[in-house]
């Protein structure tokens, strides 16, 4: 089996994609090696499962909330979609639709993970990361089960929350 390239994913819904396709380009214009990597727009489109909840009640920030598929961020759960789209292999960077390189991503997407499985940076509190970017070992995340973490939310087994500030 051949070493999966390296993937910039940039998750979206239609309501942003034309910011997704303006950072899509903005990824490979500003690398010195475009053809050492790939960049996927994974849209909510692709994933009737967000659909499906369309009204339904889930679990944020200890409280029961209604899902809306049609939310401007509706596609944030997505943000976890990239080892299972790997196939669990490769390193993969996922950005918002809002993300746009202004440097080489082969610089972060070749960075030393120091044995990790995920880098991102630290937004606020001792526990929160950002996850709008993030840098993944896909081999390490073989417990990502995106689908089913998804539906966790609407059984209170998972806060929406701590999901998405991991």
């Amino acid at each position: 089996m051949s070493e999966q390239k390296p993937t910039v994913f940039i998750h979206t819904n239609p309501k942003q994609q034309v910011g997704a396709l303006v950072s899509e380009y903005s990824f490979k214009r500003n690398s010195k090696t475009p053809d050492a990597f790939s960049v996927e727009i994974v849209s909510t489109e692709d994933f009737p499962w967000l659909k499906t909840r369309e009204g339904q009640a889930y679990l944020r920030d200890g409280l029961m909330r209604e899902w809306l598929y049609d939310d401007l961020q509706s596609f944030t759960p997505l943000r976890f979609t990239p080892p299972e789209l790997m196939g669990y292999q490769g390193r993969a960077v996922m950005v918002d639709p809002d993300v746009f390189a202004v440097g080489d991503v082969m610089e972060l997407l070749t960075r030393d993970m120091g044995g990790k499985a995920i880098l991102a940076r630290k937004r606020g509190g001792d526990k929160e990361y950002a996850s709008s970017v993030m840098l993944m070992d896909c081999a390490k995340l073989t417990h990502w089960r995106v689908e089913d973490q998804f539906n966790e939310m609407f059984d209170k087994k998972r806060d929406y929350m701590e999901w998405i500030s991991l």
